[in-house]
């Protein structure tokens, strides 16, 4: 059992990436290609790095399990 990030604005649903080489999170479409957390604690965690990208800020988060 895995957790991931899943993003839901007016545009959709995607899913939180890992940081790249430079530490930015990015969203995908689909759920298989996002960052997987041991918890669903671990996961929340990372809300506040998505926040940081003006393009995600958009988005409700939540950690939702796979």
């Amino acid at each position: 059992m895995v957790w991931i990030v899943k993003m839901t604005g007016d545009d959709g649903v995607y899913y939180g990436t890992s940081p790249d080489t430079e530490g930015i999170r990015y969203r995908t479409a689909k759920p298989e290609n996002a960052e997987q957390f041991e918890s669903k604690q671990k996961a929340e965690s990372v809300f506040y790095w998505f926040h940081q990208m003006r393009e995600l800020q958009k988005y409700k988060l939540e950690a939702v399990e796979l």
